[in-house]
């Protein structure tokens, strides 16, 4: 997975946790009142995007470390070890 893709999983966590705080960032959501529809929605989709995005920028980084512990060892010159 490149750096790209990463930074892209990184923008949809980004967007989703910004998604959850807008309504009481941005005060559609009186405190104590009942919940808007917005709101919910709002908060419904951003959860859902911050999870996809959580989950996915860590598949991608345990698929890399699991990528680096099936190369070989080599020693300090560069030659494969046995």
């Amino acid at each position: 997975m490149t750096k790209i893709a990463l930074a892209g999983l990184a923008a949809i966590f980004a967007v989703g946790a910004w998604l959850i705080a807008a309504p009481f960032v941005l005060r559609y959501q009186p405190a104590g009142a009942a919940w808007a529809a917005a709101s919910r929605l709002d908060i419904e989709t951003g959860a859902a995007l911050a999870v996809a995005g959580f989950a996915g920028f860590f598949t991608a980084l345990a698929g890399r470390v699991r990528e680096l512990y099936a190369r070989p060892a080599r020693n300090e010159r560069g030659a494969l070890q046995e």
